[in-house]
């Protein structure tokens, strides 16, 4: 036999198993869903056991609060007693809403744990002369207004194309804390529905 008869019939019968299975494989009935956050997961299911256990008549539905916020006040960081436990270390909501408020900005780095966002510098195509960097500072595990501080760096281009330090404006930074406030209330509003 010919050698390229060969490989082809050695490749046929490796992939043959294949194109069937992507043959009868179709989309058109398919629904494809985005999979929830781990932390709605875990609340979904502690809300389930809870109405399991009211059922039954194991605990009251003034107890359900109480239990809810014993046993997830650590992970969404809102609890009044911040012992430790699962989840990152700052408040899950201030966590959320610095990322996704500054997400139209390069990231360098994000340290949950240390609860530091760190942009990358970024400028925009109206102001090509003028560059900012922001960094986050996550203080608290409370959703409360001290627990986000931010610091913005404006870089501007001289005529020589030398990047000089700029004074950066307070009301950009005041802007900032506010959004990312706003986007934590917004985001956790939605987590209790």
């Amino acid at each position: 036999m010919n050698n390229k008869l060969v490989k082809f019939l050695i490749i046929l019968t490796m992939f043959a198993p294949s194109f069937i299975f992507l043959n009868n494989c179709s989309l058109e009935n398919a629904d494809i869903v985005r999979a929830p956050a781990p932390e709605d997961l875990v609340l979904k299911r502690e809300k389930e056991r809870l109405e399991r256990e009211r059922e039954r008549g194991q605990i009251d539905s003034d107890d359900d609060k109480t239990i809810v916020d014993q046993v997830f006040g650590n992970i969404f960081g809102d609890s009044k007693n911040n012992n430790g436990g699962p989840g990152i270390a700052v408040n899950a909501y201030l966590w959320r809403a610095s990322l996704d408020t500054l997400s139209f900005m390069p990231l360098l780095s994000a340290d949950p744990f240390g609860g530091v966002i760190i942009t990358d510098w970024y400028s925009t195509s109206e102001k090509p002369k003028e560059k900012f960097k922001i960094v986050a500072y996550i203080l608290d595990k409370s959703l409360r207004v001290d627990a986000i501080k931010i610091a913005v760096f404006k870089k501007v281009k001289n005529e020589n194309g030398e990047w000089i330090d700029n004074k950066s404006n307070k009301i950009l930074k005041n802007k900032v804390e506010d959004a990312i406030l706003t986007k934590a209330r917004k985001i956790k509003i939605q987590s209790l529905k």
